[in-house]
């Protein structure tokens, strides 16, 4: 073999830059990187020190962690992560609203009600669509009702509870009471169909009543439904 013949191979340079690769590009190539990490570095380090002799046997071995800066870092990543997903979800619900609010709010104008002017008050109650329902079976969407009582749904008979100084205040006071009454009752009128509170919450009973309810409960069922 001739040694004085060097063959020389020389190879073009390749060059790559990050910031010219599409941005889809680079988020694939940092969730690669991500990876590789958590599969190269390992999850535990240990040290082996001897703690002592016994009779007829070598020296004890105690395995002790070691640091798990590694760990803090995925965490720190996943916690990120977290917090970005939930304000992403904060901020569609927040959009949702909005848009129920907006439909809400003309569906009553439609109808002449004054519960209209309290539509962004009324689509944050649990049970907004009960209490919307009940105020036109009981006061035609609260066109006609007691305003010094700010009560339009009949809560006391007779002797009609004062539910606050406003429509906004009588609202909140109403899903308070339908979360919490009948007070010896296990079921409360939160949890009852209208079926079931007619003879109960309304006497005596009446279907006209639960008919007024289907009216406009459905309503907002469907536009609920359909709020993107």
């Amino acid at each position: 073999m001739n040694f004085d013949i060097v063959r020389k191979i020389k190879t073009s340079q390749f060059k790559a830059s990050f910031s010219d690769l599409r941005l889809r590009d680079q988020f694939s190539l940092i969730i690669f990187l991500l990876g590789l990490l958590v599969t190269l570095i390992p999850q535990h380090v240990t040290y082996a020190q001897p703690v002592g002799l016994q009779a007829g046997s070598g020296p004890v071995l105690v395995f002790d962690s070691g640091t798990t800066d590694h760990d803090d870092y995925l965490a720190a990543l996943g916690q990120e992560l977290t917090d970005q997903y939930y304000q992403q979800q904060a901020q569609l619900h927040a959009i949702r609203l909005q848009k129920l609010t907006a439909q809400v709010r003309t569906y009553l104008e439609q109808r002449n009600s004054p519960l209209a002017e309290y539509a962004h008050v009324l689509v944050t109650l649990r049970n907004w669509k009960k209490i919307t329902a009940l105020a036109n079976a009981e006061s035609t969407l609260c066109r006609r009702y007691p305003t010094h009582l700010a009560n339009c749904w009949g809560v006391g008979g007779a002797d009609l509870w004062d539910m606050g100084d406003n429509l906004g205040e009588g609202v909140v006071s109403m899903n308070h009471f339908l979360n919490n009454y009948p007070r010896r009752s296990v079921v409360k009128y939160s949890q009852m169909s209208f079926e079931h509170m007619n003879g109960f919450y309304k006497q005596p009973a009446a279907q006209h009543w639960v008919d007024n309810n289907y009216a406009v409960y459905d309503d907002l069922v469907e536009i609920e439904k359909n709020v993107e």
